[in-house]
């Protein structure tokens, strides 16, 4: 704790006027103190300029870890106490108590306690009118659902039917209330539009209300517990952020954060007026996983630094893949699935990529090639010599180009072009063609890529064409697994079990989508699992599948069901190995380009307290949503030199 407390010249004048308690009052007992060694003593005002592509982009959320529980630091590398000052497990670690700081306050002056976090957990996840599903950190590795309490107002206790070791890194991930679970939800507010609470609440929807208010990222008046807060929203324009005065951070020198009065996202969907913007100075900080900077980009960049202010640093990616291609292994086409699900397939394609050819045009020869894997960073590849062997042999698995080798296995598997059209058929005879699916409003960078994948696929006869998708409709296409391909992704940083969907289906989301949604069904919905086993699976409410046994994914899934459970951590790197040899004998389930390319950031040249590289502890792991950036940063303590120049 610092032996004093500070705050914004702003806030001291409206405590002056009676318009807000003292400093000690709106803070708790015991504020967290931001620890980053790089932080040195900041000032207060100034507005910080950004952009976003939507109003309500999660990338926005991005920005404000206030909401989660605990926090990761060192890029990943470590847990730290964040809402809660303390935790603890017991003997056997099926059983987590969490203290949180007393005195804490929402954005509206309003008392936080553990009920806030209850009212999450019993109104909308365990409600059955409300469609909210128990996340997968409040899932034990049986599948069994974990059974909240709260003794206290200060005191949570999470309960499961077997040991969870890892359930503080889960809890450390994304940014809660935006891109991850809620997990706690202001009470005091929301009950007014909650059926169990207010008589007036009468419609059987009442949820689709309720949400929308819950939303601090749209609705100026839902309270918060970040360092910012939503106070105008102009809809597809900007949204305005400022100075949350109950904020319960603090630098080491007591001065209460946020430094900046005002955080000012204007939204520009179209990519080249995003980077004309760059190069005007029209925008204070952009970091290029949310802003779409590409290295190509750089050199104008640095010729527009004299006039716009704006330094160019790197962070290291953390990525494990670059611009990514993944098959649906859900394929509803019987024929097109069986050949997607045939690894013989897809390392063909892999042997026939050209990825020096991406790696050139896009990455300029930066990173190194790879097969396709999680972040290089990932802890279970940090831990010693064998955890850099199975990155390495996963990483070059199938990397070489080597068409003619693509050939011969497409041959093998008869995969031939049997009417002589110059285009190979399906082994049934039927027409191949291979659909590369992306949203029609994707970056640049994909479509380069999916142009050379269509040039190196079609050369060795492979029919394959682009296919642009309304973004509207992208995500629910995809997760009916009505979409061939994924082209416009990317793997972040992060390991297995702060982020396993990439090596297990868990979510809808990736590589096999109705895998995915069976996954969260075994804990969220189990009824309808049996219920609708008769059904066709695209034809099931949501689609869903349950893995063959014995299938990489029922194996994948068994792998991490023991991983969740096990408290030894030279056991459960073992178990981790045993997920990624699975994707290089049996993958690559989806294809990279490039591991660790460098990450451009636009810092303004009178902002302070951002880091650069080599500051970071792994030089930055940013493409990521489970470790949260700029977030893990703590941008409530960057500040201006001369925040007079830029109200």
């Amino acid at each position: 704790m610092p032996p004093s407390l500070h705050e914004a010249p702003t806030l001291a004048a409206r405590v002056k006027a009676g318009d807000l308690p003292a400093l000690a009052k709106r803070l708790p007992d015991h504020p967290y103190v931001v620890p980053h060694r790089w932080l040195r003593r900041g000032s207060y005002g100034g507005v910080c300029r950004l952009v976003a592509g939507e109003t309500n982009d999660a990338a926005i959320g991005q920005y404000m870890y206030g909401h989660s529980i605990l926090r990761w630091l060192n890029d990943g590398m470590d847990v730290g106490p964040g809402l809660a000052e303390s935790w603890e497990p017991n003997e056997d670690f099926s059983q987590w108590t969490f203290h949180f700081r007393t005195g804490l306050r929402w954005s509206d002056g309003t008392p936080w306690t553990t009920a806030d976090i209850m009212y999450w957990w019993e109104d909308t996840v365990l409600d059955e009118s409300h469609p909210e599903v128990p996340p997968d950190e409040a899932v034990s590795g049986t599948g069994g659902v974990a059974e909240l309490s709260a003794p206290d107002d200060h005191t949570l206790v999470i309960s499961f039917d077997s040991p969870t070791p890892l359930t503080p890194d889960r809890l450390a991930d994304t940014v809660n209330r935006s891109v991850g679970a809620d997990w706690m939800l202001p009470r005091h507010y929301l009950e007014q539009f909650h059926p169990e609470y207010s008589r007036s609440v009468t419609a059987d929807d009442w949820y689709l209300t309720h949400d929308s208010k819950a939303d601090f990222l749209v609705n100026p008046d839902c309270p918060v517990m970040t360092g910012w807060k939503l106070t105008i929203y102009t809809e597809g324009r900007s949204v305005s952020w400022e100075r949350n005065p109950y904020y319960w951070c603090v630098d080491r020198a007591g001065n209460q954060l946020p430094f900046m009065d005002t955080m000012i996202w204007n939204v520009v969907k179209d990519e080249e007026v995003r980077k004309l913007q760059f190069t005007e100075g029209r925008v204070d900080f952009a970091e290029g996983q949310h802003s779409t900077i590409a290295l190509a980009d750089v050199e104008g960049l640095k010729q527009a630094a004299s006039r716009t202010g704006l330094r160019v640093w790197f962070w290291g990616s953390g990525s494990g893949s670059g611009s990514l291609f993944f098959f649906n292994y859900d394929y509803p086409d019987d024929a097109m699935r069986e050949l997607i699900r045939n690894r013989k397939f897809r390392q063909a394609l892999s042997h026939a990529y050209n990825r020096k050819d991406v790696l050139k045009s896009l990455y300029f020869n930066s990173g190194e090639l790879t097969t396709g894997t999680l972040s290089p960073k990932a802890p279970c590849f940090q831990a010693g010599s064998r955890g850099q062997d199975v990155y390495r042999a996963w990483r070059d698995a199938y990397v070489d180009h080597d068409p003619k080798k693509a050939a011969q296995i497409l041959d093998e598997i008869g995969v031939v072009d049997a009417d002589g059209d110059g285009f190979r058929e399906k082994p049934d005879g039927s027409e191949l063609v291979v659909r590369l699916d992306y949203p029609a409003d994707t970056s640049k960078e994909h479509i380069t890529k999916n142009e050379l994948l269509r040039r190196d696929w079609q050369a060795i006869g492979v029919k394959t064409e682009m296919n642009p998708v309304p973004p509207t409709a992208w995500s629910d296409m995809w997760s009916r697994g009505e979409l061939m391909s994924n082209t416009a992704w990317e793997i972040g940083g992060g390991g297995i079990m702060s982020w396993p969907s990439w090596v297990v289906p868990t979510i809808p989301d990736t590589w096999a989508p109705l895998h995915g949604q069976a996954y969260i069904m075994r804990s969220g919905d189990p009824d309808k699992l049996e219920e609708e086993k008769g059904l066709n699976p695209w034809k099931r409410h949501p689609p869903w599948v349950l893995p063959e046994e014995g299938s990489p994914i029922d194996r994948l899934w068994r792998l991490y069901g023991r991983a969740r459970i096990e408290a030894d951590n030279a056991k459960l790197n073992d178990l981790l190995w045993q997920m990624c040899r699975i994707h290089i004998e049996d993958g690559p389930f989806f294809l990279g380009v490039v591991a660790d390319y460098p990450q451009v950031i636009l810092v303004h040249k009178d902002m302070e307290n951002v880091p650069q590289q080599e500051n970071l502890f792994l030089g930055g792991q940013i493409n990521t949503w489970d470790i949260p950036v700029p977030a893990v940063y703590d941008p409530e303590a960057w500040f201006w030199t001369n925040p007079d120049q830029h109200t």
